[in-house]
């Protein structure tokens, strides 16, 4: 279906009014206006205000659409011709660039969306990133933000920080630092986070050194690290621990980090992080390497070590993560 009709070389008609000075435009294959390009000021009216979408060009500009827009004809994202204070669910905040969900709500905000490049640095981009403050059960703070994330509901989703930026964040499994962020359910509660150095931590397993340092921070929609609204660690990432699993039939197993070519560099190879998924409601833990494996955790055994450890066997340090001759590890938190 149709989202727009054209006037003439410079004018469209979209579900809204009609866009002026239009430079150039794009459809999606099945006919729907996609985005379009700018040279003089249009005003266009959002669940975020009234917005002007860019028209000039910068060095620091990005090669996209000033308005974006989904196939049922309304706005997607409005890239903005100078940085503006837009209505949020939170309050009024500093963009660049917001997007919308197709029923109109935002989405996704952006304090600054400069193109990185050789003429233009990180550090040339965060003097326009303006730091914001947040007051969340969780976490307190003031930084600068790579984009937040509502969901429909105007609740926030999730919160990316900038390069550089590290925060504070305070669990029932105890405070850590986060340097990509993080997510939210509905709720409120943290959802998930990517931690900025290895963290120790306590499973119905045992104890776990938990990170992937080959996470990549495009957002924090989903990371490493997540908890259930309980505030319980239901799945993490490990690229320094191997676990010896006695399954219920009494098979040994010994699962650790695989190590993989480098996706840039063929004569390298970097360590793909383990990762464990806990279902608490099924008593069963679920160890995913190059192959996925599923236990019960109150009917099988598990000793957690060190992936430097040369031998496996049974050591005083290694008592406090070990069930294979006693009880199941009790240190939960």
């Amino acid at each position: 279906m149709m989202n727009y009709l054209v006037v003439d070389d410079t004018h469209i008609q979209i579900a809204f009014g009609v866009l002026g000075d239009v430079t150039s435009y794009e459809t999606y294959t099945s006919g729907e206006l996609q985005g379009v390009k700018l040279g003089g000021k249009n005003m266009v009216m959002t669940h975020a205000g009234e917005l002007v979408p860019a028209y000039s060009e910068t060095e620091r500009r990005k090669n996209k659409a000033s308005v974006e827009f989904h196939k049922n004809g309304l706005v997607k994202g409005v890239l903005l011709e100078e940085q503006t204070e837009i209505e949020t669910p939170i309050g009024t905040l500093p963009a660049e660039y917001v997007t919308f969900y197709p029923t109109g709500e935002i989405h996704r905000v952006f304090v600054a969306d400069g193109k990185i490049s050789g003429f233009w640095s990180e550090e040339d981009e965060g003097a326009y990133n303006i730091p914001l403050s947040f007051e969340l059960d969780f976490a307190q703070f003031t930084a600068k933000t790579n984009g937040i994330c509502f969901y429909q509901s105007g609740a926030i989703k999730s919160i990316t920080l900038y390069p550089g930026e590290c925060i504070t964040l305070n669990t029932k499994s105890g405070s850590f630092q986060t340097r990509i962020g993080f997510s939210l359910y509905e709720s409120g509660q943290l959802q998930s986070a990517e931690p900025a150095e290895a963290v120790i931590i306590h499973t119905q397993i045992g104890r776990f050194s938990a990170n992937d340092p080959n996470a990549i921070g495009i957002n924090a929609d989903s990371n490493s690290l997540s908890f259930d609204e309980m505030g319980r660690i239901n799945k993490f990432s490990t690229v320094s621990n191997r676990i010896a699993v006695q399954s219920e039939d009494s098979e040994f197993l010994l699962l650790k980090p695989e190590q993989k070519i480098h996706p840039l560099y063929d004569d390298m190879k970097i360590t793909q992080a383990m990762v464990l998924y806990f279902d608490f409601e099924n008593d069963t833990v679920t160890i995913v390497n190059d192959e996925e494996h599923t236990f019960s955790m109150s009917a099988c055994r598990f000793t957690v070590q060190s992936l430097q450890t040369d031998v496996l066997g049974c050591t005083p340090e290694d008592c406090a993560s070990c069930s294979l001759c006693h009880s199941k590890n009790k240190e939960i938190q």
